[in-house]
């Protein structure tokens, strides 16, 4: 165990010398930090481009957005939301603002990729990074989840929970970040009841799959009626219609990417976090330190707290304690690597 090292002025002089030091160093500025400087910095400027229509879905959009106001109160940052008027259409809302004097543009989901790498490559000096991608390209680093792992945690609950033996996924878009979804579910529920007949559909086969809550719901209603009693949504704000589904049904629901078990309460069994504020602040944190872009961490799981499941508040005595002490066991051997989720 290290000492606190001790110091004794030698005399009045000295002790003069130690207080202009330190007062020196308190003042010399801060590159995002909200003390005073001597000289004023420039906050750092960042854009948090989401999808149309992204804010109040109650998931991804919301999440990330909530990333970025935390880091507000801790960086002496400067914040724009940037957001399409359609999904169709996104090249001349990127363009306005890669225009604009931007230390870094973090874009919400895959949707926008194209125009994301044609826009980059005409802005060398501004920095991209793309949540729920593994793209390494230039000024573009991607930050992609395992969500896997918590699917796996769904699916074992999902199994366990149903008493037909039968449950349902519903995607957004057949994608590889959804197909991970799908693939941790359907291993989870085979390790739980290997008879587990897993239910898969996708709502689109364009991004439009995460903003049709009204397709979702009757998707999932069709689920319900044909013997599942469980449904796992992996459909951004879609999935905001899988919930009212199980509502209207009395079925059993997961809720996504956000805390969702007030939606529904005891009916949503628990929620998958993908915690995207948590990517976003970290982000933040990484440019407001002069990282470079390179040292930024790509890849979040359960070991890291970037995937996780909520806490049963809500749905405790639905689950029940020996299921609730299960999955947290199945938590441990996944990070310990001792249970494999079905992708490598």
């Amino acid at each position: 165990m290290s000492r606190k090292p001790s110091f004794r002025p030698q005399s009045i002089f000295s002790t003069g010398i130690l207080i202009i030091l330190l007062a020196t160093v308190f003042l010399l500025p801060g590159c995002c930090s909200r003390t005073e400087p001597l000289k004023e910095v420039a906050p750092k400027r960042i854009g948090l481009m989401i999808t149309p229509r992204g804010l109040n879905d109650k998931g991804f959009n919301d999440y990330a957005y909530d990333g970025l106001k935390q880091a507000e109160k801790k960086y002496n940052i400067e914040s724009v939301v940037i957001e399409p008027a359609t999904m169709q259409d996104p090249e001349a809302s990127l363009r306005f603002f890669a225009g604009q004097k931007f230390d870094a543009i973090i874009v919400v989901g895959l949707a926008f990729v194209d125009v994301i790498r044609k826009i980059a490559s005409e802005s060398p000096d501004l920095h991209f990074y793309l949540i729920d991608s593994d793209m390494n390209e230039q000024n573009i680093r991607g930050i992609s989840f395992r969500e896997n792992e918590g699917a796996y945690l769904c699916g074992y609950l999902a199994a366990k929970m149903s008493k037909s033996g039968k449950i349902g996924f519903i995607g957004g878009v057949r994608m590889p970040v959804i197909e991970r979804f799908a693939i941790g579910y359907k291993t989870g529920a085979i390790d739980a009841a290997s008879a587990t007949e897993v239910v898969e559909q996708y709502i689109s086969e364009d991004y439009s799959g995460f903003n049709n809550p009204e397709q979702a719901a009757s998707m999932a209603e069709t689920m319900y009626r044909s013997g599942c009693d469980v449904v796992f949504p992996a459909a951004g704000a879609s999935g905001l219609g899988v919930i009212s589904a199980a509502v209207k049904s009395r079925s059993y629901v997961i809720g996504v990417d956000m805390d969702q078990d007030s939606l529904a309460p005891g009916l949503v069994l628990t929620s998958m976090l993908k915690r995207v504020d948590l990517v976003v602040e970290n982000i933040v944190t990484a440019i407001c330190e002069g990282r470079s872009p390179d040292f930024i961490k790509r890849s979040y799981g359960l070991a890291d707290n970037g995937i996780g499941l909520t806490d049963f508040q809500l749905s405790f005595k639905v689950v029940g304690e020996p299921l609730v002490k299960q999955l947290n066991d199945l938590r441990r051997g996944i990070i310990e690597g001792r249970i494999k989720t079905g992708v490598k």
